[in-house]
């Protein structure tokens, strides 16, 4: 009897940006590509709400429900079983984004989910390696990876495939127009701001990284992608390769060019004519930054990033693994607060260990444990502000801060946990603690007992400590060492004095204890 193929599915994403409305309708399958079934866009003025009044008006939230309202009947015609929409930056920013993502699930029946900046980059970052990581061998690269939108301009930079840094900064092709007084005409005037504007932007980045080490720009977006195909002209490929100088000119020649007469010629939407040339520049800036001669534009969005992970969940797999992703991020925002990194690193090894030890116990799983590690790494940056209290100057450090791959809710568990690594327990006078949902406050005591004996190991930051045993009892918990430790009475009275949390916790108490030779 012959095999019966796989069945394909067909899913719909819908981008909800600043200045668009877009949604891509695509079938996939196990072990077959993504294949595009209908690509839909319509402009909306979200953006310039939001960025000029902090709401979205009540006339354009209309217009934009009406356009998912749209959207969800195309896709209902395609069949669509899964459909994921997510809004960004306007959305994002503004203060009736909850009256408008509940709108939007009662009229048009759409569940929209907001995404930080972080979640943008991770998807991205997902989108590019799909498309390029066999052509352009980023793990033997330093990449600067950056996309202008409407209300942001995201920001990754890659060393060697390793995630060294992400931004979210607050410029845009329609926020900017709208922060400068002098209007779009004065385009003298716009270049002016925007250089200074993103010279100080690349001024914080290189406190981190010189962007002078940069050997590999790709840049996203479609008003790059338009560049593109006006450079080189129509192309399948997957990516295109553009000489700076080239790019330079074509965004030059467009400074003085109505937009109603860039719509016409490159026949595009007159609200994606208006926001062209202030994107174009911005990248321009950007790419002054750097001293590369050439750049890649890879034909994806945001939205292959949505596909592609649909597409590995339909196949019963995984969201994408970020923790190696996650990790580096931390450890590079560790260097930039100076963390003691041997202490930090090897503190994490031994927070994982225990983890993995303890799984019938804490019944926790991947994401959990990518957190604590995370956690484990950041503990101690606190130190940079002040070694008193420094576990407070942790949270808030962790808490403001962008750690690839982590959302905010992710975010809020882990500067909870290094919040807790040492000192008061979890009160409920404690607000960051208790403004948590309670299953998240649930796993932040269990990471944090976790993180209080991994940290009470390495107690005089020497490293004695790189691996132990674990003996369970009905009513204790021994780590045991053996002789190569050397001198451990510091790490014994510490894991005494700080396991405090995880007997409370876990029900018994923790103990160290060392092997004779």
């Amino acid at each position: 009897m012959p095999e019966t193929a796989p069945a394909k599915e067909t899913a719909a994403v819908i981008d909800i940006g600043s200045g668009a409305v877009r949604m891509v309708v695509a079938e996939f399958g196990p072990g077959a590509p993504i294949r595009r079934l209908e690509n839909l866009s319509q402009p909306v003025r979200l953006g310039k709400d939001v960025f000029t009044t902090g709401r979205i008006s009540a006339p354009v939230m209309r217009e934009t429900i009406d356009i998912l309202r749209n959207f969800k009947s195309v896709a209902d015609a395609y069949g669509v079983k899964r459909l994921h929409a997510i809004a960004t930056s306007a959305v994002r920013e503004a203060a009736n984004r909850d009256n408008f993502v509940d709108r939007a699930f009662l009229t048009a029946g759409i569940d929209v989910e907001v995404v930080e900046g972080s979640e943008e980059n991770r998807l991205d970052l997902l989108a590019v390696e799909s498309a390029l990581e066999d052509k352009l061998q980023i793990p033997k690269k330093n990449c600067l990876i950056m996309e202008v939108g409407c209300g942001a301009t995201e920001v990754i930079v890659l060393t060697k495939g390793k995630v060294e840094l992400t931004r979210t900064l607050p410029i845009g092709s329609l926020r900017l127009p709208e922060r400068l007084a002098a209007g779009r005409s004065e385009s003298g005037v716009m270049q002016r701001v925007v250089k200074r504007s993103v010279h100080a932007m690349g001024e914080d980045i290189r406190r981190e990284f010189d962007l002078g080490e940069v050997d590999t720009v790709i840049a996203l977006g479609s008003d790059m992608r338009l560049a593109a195909r006006q450079i080189l002209g129509p192309t399948d490929a997957d990516h295109t390769v553009l000489l700076v100088k080239d790019f330079l000119e074509f965004s030059r020649s467009l400074a003085k060019v109505p937009p109603e007469e860039l719509a016409a010629k490159y026949a595009i939407a007159f609200a994606d004519a208006e926001t062209l040339y202030p994107s174009l520049l911005i990248s321009t800036c950007f790419l002054a930054e750097t001293k590369v001669e050439s750049l890649v534009v890879p034909m994806v969005s945001i939205r292959d990033g949505l596909l592609l992970e649909m597409a590995q969940l339909a196949s019963g797999g995984r969201r994408t693994d970020v923790s190696r992703q996650v990790s580096n991020s931390a450890r590079s925002l560790g260097r930039k607060y100076r963390y003691d990194e041997p202490h930090a690193l090897n503190v994490a090894a031994l927070a994982v260990k225990l983890f993995d030890l303890l799984q019938e116990e804490h019944g926790l799983g991947p994401r959990e444990r990518m957190l604590l590690e995370a956690s484990a790494v950041l503990h101690d940056i606190g130190i940079y502000i002040s070694p008193t209290s420094h576990h407070k100057h942790s949270w808030y450090l962790v808490n403001a801060s962008e750690i690839f791959g982590l959302r905010k809710s992710d975010r809020d568990i882990v500067s909870n946990v290094v919040r807790y690594h040492r000192r008061s327990l979890p009160k409920p006078t404690h607000t960051a603690y208790m403004s948590l949902p309670r299953p998240d406050r649930t796993v932040t005591s269990k990471l944090a007992a976790i993180l209080r004996v991994a940290d009470a190991l390495d107690n005089p930051h020497q490293q004695k400590v790189q691996d132990f045993a674990l003996e369970k009892a009905a009513d204790s918990y021994t780590l045991w060492v053996g002789p190569e430790a050397g001198d451990v009475a510091l790490e014994r009275q510490a894991v005494q004095g700080k396991g405090d949390m995880f007997a409370e916790v876990f029900g018994a108490a923790v103990s160290l204890k060392q092997r004779s030779a």
